[in-house]
């Protein structure tokens, strides 16, 4: 081992060159480093020319660091980089505002904050104010929060607003980093004046709190001198350098992390924090380590072991916190990496010694560092333990604490006088570490555990006293003690015994484990909870932990029964189970995490374990979480065949030029306007033969029918003749995107799903508009899909054939820069369900149905006669078509559709015509119409809410009473019409934006007719998005919450008759987003119905279990992360969040009101001027007006939207609905739905669009109708495809716990139609979601991989074809 680095020739270095010059000297002073001094029980560390002097402060080294490395990268954080000039910059203007909001030297100051730059910034601008910063573990409970900063004193907090809601409930102040950014912006950057640090004597650097034997955390105070000394030292021992890129992965309240963040910036590397609030655990960190190319990193031991794959970066391994195990550094050792075991306790300042790790070599803690010594001393004695004995850990040096706040018989008990005249020891005191340890005959240090209560687990310091003291605050206990339990080398779990008191009724193990996660912090909850008659006790009445029995296979449930393997599958992963668990055995039926107490960290071992079978080499931990019993396990593994035999595909693969993708938008372009403005002049001539007859009201009454009419019929024919003309007859072909074929593609499919006719969408007038198209369409079918289909040529549905509402077929799709177009066909007497969705080469036969919630998927077909759902779609015995075909009347379709097309041309157009001959002899005078286009937007803004939500309310109780639920109807008859007008009237997305997601919206979709039952408010009970076919059949359950896109099928229908039915969801659901849910559902109370998941018509009633996919299968109702999330919040303090939350909604709910008025405005106002000179300009003026309006409409809607964020970008988090953070989400939610992020599809502007949103796209996107939820979230590379239907979501929202991440979609990725790709999910390059699949959260898409399916899983893999169809590399 080397020390001693003298690191003031490599200031002096750096003074005169560049940092590259430093690195230089730096090698060579670690060659020429002294040894370590070593006599008999004392081992010294080397001499060290800058070590920690009196009066220097961290603060005011990074100042100097920040004039050294001023340009390098320090910190690379939520994809910035901060160079170290741009951190100190920062910090001096926080520690302005910390100094006006009353910090002053000598105050503590609490951080409870995430790994960012802002906290290192925030770290920095306290020492800069001259305060000590105290740092809360965000894991901390709220009485432990309390205590720390009762005993420290601490005068304010700063934290973000993630966390503002916990900081709230705190006895100090707050400050929110978020709140307070622009403020902090406007501060000057330059440094402080010293006195303003110095004024106090108080040279404190930070308070860390560790366990205490009490049950009362101990707080270690660490001078300036001291931790600047220690992070000199140890970057010369580590041997960091610019350059170095070290991973940032631990809490600030862990002095481990101080080796993750000042050690670095000593040297001048580069710190690369991990993201969110969650650790990151397994390959998910070996793939941000590599994907970040990380050199360096400091972790537990059990961390390391975490990682099953090597990360070829990486340099430099720093292991410490508990032992380490050989087999862990042979694993990970190789040629040019070095393996640091470090060791040192919180109060000799992190690390005290370091050993280098070999294979070949026995694992020590090696030697003490510059300025440090270690001495073994006598276990009772303050003298030296005999010379090769084994005795306690004594340490002495510059970077000892100054002791225990506010206990000063700990103090001296803890650190004795130094009785030796150690050399660089200031303090004249050592520490008894209370580690036994000896000296071996090379010079190293052997650790030999602890001597008292104390152990490490997964890094972190606790005292098993603590512990005990809350198990023994219970008054139904009597005894308790605290151990660990080794379940495999290197690898220790807390242990909880306990003996109840006689004549008391017993504590239940479920409300003492819920006890200790409110009073502990998750790391000291104990894993297993064992209750014994007495604990054994030795003859001195100690506890006798020898005689403790082992902990049993089973936490808080022993008496479940044991169910044995039933086949080789169930067999092979028990025993893998059991292994890694280190359990004699486990029972198939046993949860992992509920019942065998497993964690992540234990479950990534069985995982690799798993993808050892050859034919589950694609497992992955979001198997395991969704099927967390072996024996769902092994169904799921065994039933996943297309898994194990992926094969490649071959698929056309084009990267569009530049050229082509803007010669294209730009053509667009110019059929925009072209079509805009012809348009209007064919209007205009109309409008003026209807003010020929402004004097005699009937003439012009009739002609603005006429002109109605003729507008109607002309943009309808049109688009056929378009149709006919562009392209012909569609034919099976593929050609590329952005070429002129598709040109006539993008303008038909524009022309024909902008003709008027499509506002009649499942009625006759609809399929005959399809005819003319082309589409083959019987006698009597029924057409209610969504979207117009476009390739019509190729569709044919049959006679008495429904596609019920959101269902989709398109004729194409899109990918890897190609349109492909392919057949459709559906037989006569068909049923399509609910949002279902059918690709291209499908085809359903006579008699057969596709259920709700489905998907048919190329290339399969449902034979005559079966029942098939799910996605991809599997034959069932479910009926989804209950009302049978009748025989319609010709004459009922024909008189239906007559009085549709009288009230459109009679009444609805000609008022606006009407209005418009009117406002013409309105005075032109700008300041006399001004006032009047006021008063006009907020009458009609008010007027159409009170309007439309008057209507809500009566249309459907009035229709009511004339439908009755339970009878059959027949279509387009009276009824039919009845209730096509409930539905509208009562399904306003206005209406459902302005109340949903706050507490108005049960009382909305109440008063419109929903059955509630009893509300418990959460203030977001619903969505903004619910749907219904009709509002009175719709019934929630007490307790029940639904995230959004919740449609309430309330209607069996056929393509002749429908019959209503109530739609009932049970008590305590949770529902999540885009769920179809059918009258017949079989779900009963206490359910959780993920994403996209397709409700179950038939077989059991599924109660207290969790749904998820499409056909649904049952997954835990609830994990214990979110369990763990909600908790913290009580009654009390639900009630009280409401509240606030209630004031914080009203607000967003006028804002949004704002927006909508300040558009309505300006668009009513750039009309009064165009009417104003319609006179003079005709359709110029029109058209004018249009520009104008989408150049005001486009950017106001984007500034609205990014205002929304501050004009920041919204970052991953972990809270509940009751934080303020979330709060601030639905107000982003609220006010970036706009109607601009659903113009431009299929162009170059969309992805224009979405930047300027936020969202990192790449070039060359084609966006044919996606739906991103967090666009600043959301990075999109280059040549990516996105079908139409497609949902990018970066958030979940469940039971009251709402998380966010990011989402990467990697260049030459394809979205299918209908696809869903939740947060925190990353695609790589050339990888398809196919069409409606479900890509869950947290998964990783390999490379030109194919997932489909819902859940996705893997499928295929693509093997490009290029245009001139070669092989193209993968």
């Amino acid at each position: 081992m080397d020390h001693g680095l003298d690191i003031a020739g490599l200031d002096r270095d750096r003074s005169d060159s560049q940092p590259e010059t430093g690195l230089a000297s730096l090698d060579a002073l670690v060659k020429t480093a002294p040894a370590t001094v070593a006599r008999g029980q004392i081992l010294t560390g080397a001499d060290f020319a800058r070590q920690g002097l009196p009066g220097e402060r961290l603060d005011t080294v990074f100042e100097e660091l920040a004039q050294t490395f001023a340009a390098l990268p320090a910190v690379i954080s939520d994809g910035r980089v901060w160079t170290y000039r741009e951190l100190d910059s920062r910090a001096n203007q926080f520690a302005r505002l910390l100094v006006k909001r009353g910090v002053r030297p000598g105050h503590r100051v609490g951080l409870i904050l995430d790994r960012s730059a802002e906290t290192y910034v925030a770290l920095l601008a306290v020492m800069k104010a001259g305060a000590a910063f105290v740092p809360l573990a965000t894991a901390f409970p709220e009485e432990r929060m309390t205590l720390i900063i009762e005993d420290a004193s601490v005068s304010l907090i700063v934290t973000i607003a993630a966390y503002a809601s916990r900081a709230g409930q705190l006895p100090v102040p707050h400050l929110l980093i978020d709140s307070a950014a622009a403020e902090i912006s406007k501060q000057s950057d330059a440094p402080l004046k010293p006195q303003a640090k110095t004024a106090s004597a108080d040279d404190t650097c930070y308070i860390l709190y560790t366990s205490g034997t009490t049950g009362k955390p101990k707080g270690v105070v660490i001078k300036h001198q001291s931790f600047v000394n220690f992070i000199r030292v140890a970057a010369a021992s580590y041997g960091y350098r610019p350059g170095d890129r070290v991973y940032q992965g631990m809490t600030i309240a862990f002095d481990f992390s101080s080796e993750e963040i000042w050690v670095p910036f000593v040297a001048g590397a580069t710190v690369v924090p991990a993201p969110g609030q969650m650790p990151l655990v397994g390959e998910e960190l070996a793939d941000f380590l590599r994907h970040h190319d990380i050199t360096c990193m400091a972790c537990s031991p059990t961390l390391l072991s975490s990682m099953t794959s090597d990360v070829p970066s990486l340099r430099t391994l720093l292991v410490g916190g508990e032992a380490c195990p050989h087999n862990l550094v042979v694993r990970w050792s190789k040629p040019g990496r070095q393996i640091l075991n470090t060791y040192g306790p919180t109060e000799a300042t992190v690390t005290a010694t370091m050993g280098a790790l070999t294979p070949d070599s026995p694992v020590t803690i090696g030697a003490p560092l510059p300025t440090y010594s270690i001495v073994i001393l006598d276990a009772s004695l303050p003298q030296l333990a005999e010379p090769g004995e084994l005795g306690e850990i004594g340490i002495a040096g510059i970077g000892l604490a100054v002791g225990y706040l506010n206990r000063p018989d700990l103090t001296e008990q803890k650190f004795i006088a130094d009785f030796l005249g150690l050399p660089n020891n200031p303090s004249r005191r050592i520490y008894r570490t209370g580690d036994l340890g000896r000296i071996n005959d090379i010079g190293e240090i052997e650790y030999a555990g602890r001597i008292d209560t104390q152990v490490k687990i997964r890094g972190y310091r606790i005292e098993l006293g603590e512990i005990e003291a809350v198990l023994l605050d219970q008054p139904e206990i009597a005894q308790a003690a605290v151990t660990t339990w080794e379940i495999e080398p290197g690898r220790v779990e807390l242990v909880a015994y306990y003996a109840p008191k006689a004549g008391v009724p017993a504590i239940s193990r479920a409300d003492l484990a819920q006890t200790m996660k409110r009073r502990l912090p998750d790391y000291m909850v104990p894993s297993y909870l064992e209750e014994l008659p007495a604990i054994p006790m030795t003859v001195s009445n100690k506890v006798d932990l020898r005689q403790l029995p082992k902990p049993t296979s089973v936490r808080l449930s022993a008496d479940r029964a044991m169910v044995a393997p039933g086949n080789d599958d169930e067999r092979f992963l028990a025993e893998a189970l059991a292994t890694v668990l280190k359990f004699d055995e486990v029972s198939v039926e046993d949860n992992f995490f509920d019942d065998l107490g497993a964690n992540s960290l234990l479950m990534a071992h069985f995982c690799a374990r798993v993808r050892t079978r050859k034919e589950w080499a694609t497992a992955s931990m979001r198997d395991i979480y969704l099927h967390p019993t072996v024996a769902r396990l092994a169904l799921h593994l065994g039933g996943a065949e297309e898994m194990t035999t992926a094969t490649n595909e071959p698929v056309l693969t084009r990267r569009a030029s530049n050229f082509a993708y803007w010669t294209c938008g730009a053509a667009q372009l110019l059929f925009y306007g072209l079509y805009s403005y012809v348009a209007l002049w064919a209007i205009n001539g109309g409008l003026n033969w209807m003010y020929d007859a402004l004097d005699d009201p009937l003439q012009l009454y009739i002609r603005c029918v006429v002109l109605s009419t003729g507008v109607f019929f002309g943009m309808t024919g049109f688009a056929v003749l378009a149709k006919w003309v562009l392209i012909g007859r569609w034919k099976a072909e593929a050609f590329p995107i952005w070429g002129l074929r598709y040109y006539r593609f993008w303008i038909v499919k524009t022309l024909i799903r902008t003709a008027p006719v499509v506002l009649f969408r499942g009625s006759p007038l609809y399929s005959f508009y399809l005819q003319l198209l082309g589409t083959r369409i019987g006698k009597n079918a029924v057409i209610e899909s969504k979207s117009v289909p476009v390739c019509t040529d190729l569709i044919s549905i049959g006679a008495n054939t429904i596609l019920r509402k959101e269902s989709l077929i398109l004729g194409f799709r899109a990918q890897s820069g190609y349109i492909h177009m392919g057949p459709l066909s559906i037989g006569r007497d068909a049923f399509v369900g609910v949002g279902s969705t059918l690709d291209i080469d499908t085809a359903i036969g006579n008699g057969a149905q596709l259920g709700h919630a489905s998907a048919l998927l190329r290339g399969q077909s449902i034979p005559d006669g079966e029942h098939w759902h799910g996605s991809p779609a599997v034959p069932t015995t479910a009926d989804y078509c209950k009302v049978r075909n009748v025989d319609p009347s010709n004459i009922r379709r024909f008189l239906f559709e007559a009085v549709q097309l009288i009230g459109l041309f009679a009444v609805v157009i000609p008022l606006p015509l009407l209005f418009h001959s009117y406002w013409e002899n309105v005075g032109d005078d700008y300041q006399e119409t001004i006032g009047l286009v006021a008063i006009g937007t907020t009458v009609t803004l008010f007027g159409y809410i009170a309007v439309a939500f008057l209507a809500a309310t009566l249309v459907p109780r009035l229709t009511n009473l004339i439908l009755k639920p339970g009878r059959t109807y027949t279509l387009y008859g009276f009824r039919y019409w009845l209730q096509t007008a409930a539905e509208f009237t009562s399904n306003s997305r206005v209406l459902g934006l302005l109340f949903g997601d706050s507490s108005a919206i049960v009382h909305y979709i109440s008063a419109i007719g929903w059955n509630l039952n009893k509300v418990v408010q959460t203030g977001s009970n619903f969505g903004s998005n619910q749907q219904h076919e009709n509002p009175l059949l719709c019934e929630i359950g007490t307790e029940t919450m639904v995230s959004d896109g919740l449609f309430m099928i309330n209607m069996h229908k056929s393509a002749s008759a429908f019959r209503l039915e109530p739609t009932r969801i049970g008590e305590r659901n949770y529902l999540g987003n885009n769920i179809y849910y059918p009258p017949d559902g079989r779900t009963g109370d206490n359910v959780l119905l993920g994403t996209k998941v397709m409700i179950p018509i038939d077989g059991p009633l599924r109660e207290n279990v969790g749904l998820l996919g499409s056909p649904a299968f049952e997954i835990p109702r609830m994990v214990n992360r979110d369990k763990e999330l909600i908790a913290g919040v009580d009654e009390a303090d639900r009630r009280q969040r409401i509240r606030h939350k209630n004031r914080h909604n009203l607000v967003t709910i006028l804002l949004f009101i704002a927006t909508q008025w300040v558009m309505l405005f300006a668009t009513l106002a750039i009309w009064d001027r165009a009417l104003n000179y319609y006179t003079e300009w005709a359709e110029v003026a029109l058209f004018v007006a249009v520009l104008l309006t989408s150049a005001i409409t486009i950017p106001f809607y984007i500034l609205v939207e990014r205002a929304s964020l501050g004009f920041g970008r919204l970052k991953p988090q972990m809270t509940t609905i009751y934080d303020v953070a979330f709060w601030r989400h639905e107000r982003h939610w609220k006010l970036a739905d706009s109607p601009i992020v659903r113009l431009f599809s299929g162009t170059p502007f969309r992805p224009m669009i979405l930047r300027l949103l936020g969202v990192k796209v790449g070039k060359r996107v084609y966006d044919g109708g996606s739906n991103l939820t967090e666009r600043s979230l959301v990075e999109i590379g280059d040549d990516v495809t996105l079908n139409e239907g497609c949902v990018i979501q970066a958030h979940s929202l469940e039971e009251g716990a709402f998380k966010s991440d990011y989402i990467r979609i990697g260049n030459g990725c394809t979205l299918g139609p209908s696809a869903f790709v939740h947060y925190g999910v990353v695609m790589g390059e050339g990888s398809v979601a196919d069409v409606d699949s479900f890509v869950m959260k947290g998964e990783e898409l390999e490379p030109y991989s194919i997932w489909r399916g819902n859940p996705a899983k893997l499928h295929r893999f693509v093997e490009p074809i290029t245009d001139d169809g070669s092989r193209a590399s993968a």
